[in-house]
């Protein structure tokens, strides 16, 4: 017997039922209502328990494909951020780079005028001790000359 007739033994076995007054219920044995549904159960085409089955293994596969989704998205996010943290520690290096070029930059400006203001007091001295050097040195050779 296939399904069909099984369904249609059941239909009839409905209609058949006795209806318990003003109430639009009918009785019907429970032995024989499980025995068909079991019948229609066994009968059930190979097809459908494949189809049953891979509903659920689709169900089971998106699940796991929206869980991978989501650790993906995470991952994606947490990379990211990271990209966003290290931008901003590689802006803030180089503000401080920066910085510390311009401090270097001022001391070096420092060091030169200093050593340039040093270096014209070592000139200026050693001019007045060579114009010192230079009169006595003259001085000196006009007493060698001969005195007319």
């Amino acid at each position: 017997m296939d399904v069909f007739d099984q369904l249609d033994q059941l239909e009839a076995l409905i209609e058949q039922a006795p209806r318990i007054p003003l109430t639009g219920k009918i009785l019907l044995g429970e032995d024989e209502i499980i025995e068909l549904i079991e019948q229609l159960r066994h009968s059930l085409p190979e097809e459908i328990r494949q189809a049953r089955w891979l509903v659920k293994e689709r169900q089971r596969y998106l699940k796991e494909a929206e869980e991978e989704a989501r650790k993906l998205a995470e991952q994606g996010q947490a990379y990211a951020q990271k990209l966003v943290e290290e931008h901003e520690i590689i802006k803030q290096a180089q503000e401080k780079a920066q910085e510390l070029t311009a401090q270097a930059q001022k001391i070096a400006r420092e060091i030169r005028a200093g050593a340039n203001e040093y270096a014209e007091g070592v000139l200026s001295r050693l001019e007045e001790y060579l114009t010192q050097a230079l009169a006595s040195i003259r001085h000196g050779r006009e007493a060698l000359k001969p005195k007319e």
